[in-house]
């Protein structure tokens, strides 16, 4: 009996079937081994002492052909009424048996509709999207103790915001070190027009939304996949970088105003993680630590586009500067 591996296997055969050129519809000699991308038909009266073996492709075994051995279909159709001396296992397709059908051993589906006609014999039944099956005598597994859970969640919870506070905090010391620039013009932004950049970053955040929603329906086109799903690779890469930057951003103002608690001037990386890794401590507050940590990203987020992600000052006042000029000389 022909053993499934499972649902992986079946998804590995089916992709490499995708990635596989497909040949011209035509039989196909089995001297070759496995017939891929092709139909294969066993015409009334002839044998075929080996295996049949077809990926992607249409079989057809006629009335008083015989196949000595199994018959293996993966992501097509077999249309029999002839005779099968072992097993026949079909998969992501379709099986249609005649009534001079006659299968010595098993037919194994998995997603394959079976279309049986009056008369068709299998011997050892039916085995419809098999399982891998699961041993009785295996142990149940141990439960842990209420009173150990309701001790280590916590403690577990803790020390993982710990850590993704720590690793924010290096990697905010690693951009201080080498974009200072950078995000000293984007935490000027926020200082200087807090207001404006929450705004900034609330549009932003729309018109991310609307962009996704955009491309995702057009990328139900075929013509245009290949081009919708990079764009929205890009832009998710882009909006994620604008709110780590602005994140972090903060984390150095933050970071630059305890340090003048301190009698020593801190280093600028080093007072850049500090404040990061306060500010993400922020994030875990009960109850107002989510509405501050949204309000902080909005604004970060802003000022990174209103900086161009620190590449220029940002934009300081709607209306241009007007220096009023000098009254003319009137002549003596």
């Amino acid at each position: 009996m022909m053993k499934i591996s499972g649902k992986l296997f079946v998804i590995t055969l089916l992709a490499v079937l995708v990635l596989l050129p497909l040949q011209v519809a035509r039989a196909k000699a089995l001297d070759d081994g496995p017939i891929f991308g092709s139909n294969y038909t066993l015409k009334s009266g002839d044998t075929l002492s080996e295996d049949l073996i077809v990926f992607g492709g249409s079989v057809t075994i006629e009335k008083n052909a015989t196949v000595n051995g199994s018959v293996i279909l993966i992501g097509g159709s077999l249309t029999l009424d002839g005779e099968v001396s072992k097993d026949v296992v079909v998969m992501g397709g379709a099986v249609k048996l005649g009534a001079e059908t006659h299968i010595h051993g098993k037919l194994v589906t998995y997603n394959a509709p079976v279309n049986r006609d009056q008369g068709a014999m299998i011997d050892s039944g039916i085995i419809d999207n098999p399982t891998r099956p699961v041993s009785p005598n295996l142990p149940a597994a141990p439960t842990v103790p209420w009173l150990i859970t309701t001790i280590t969640d916590p403690i577990r919870n803790v020390g993982s915001m710990f850590f993704q506070s720590i690793m924010l905090a290096l990697l905010a010391a690693l951009i201080a070190m080498f974009m200072p620039v950078h995000m000293r013009r984007v935490a000027d932004a926020v200082i200087e027009q807090p207001f404006m950049t929450f705004g900034m970053g609330l549009l932003t955040l729309v018109v991310f939304i609307v962009a996704l929603v955009a491309l995702s329906l057009f990328s139900v086109f075929i013509i245009t996949l290949f081009v919708t799903i990079p764009l929205i690779a890009i832009i998710s890469i882009v909006f994620t970088a604008a709110c780590v930057l602005g994140w972090l951003a903060l984390g150095m103002e933050v970071g630059l105003r305890i340090s003048q608690m301190f009698p020593r001037e801190l280093p600028l990386p080093l007072a850049t993680g500090l404040g990061a890794f306060g500010l993400s401590l922020v994030s875990f507050v009960p109850c107002l630590g989510g509405l501050l940590s949204g309000i902080m990203a909005f604004i970060g987020l802003g000022a990174v586009f209103m900086t161009r992600f620190g590449m220029r000052p940002a934009v300081l006042s709607l209306t241009p500067n007007v220096i009023d000029a000098a009254p003319p000389v009137q002549p003596g």
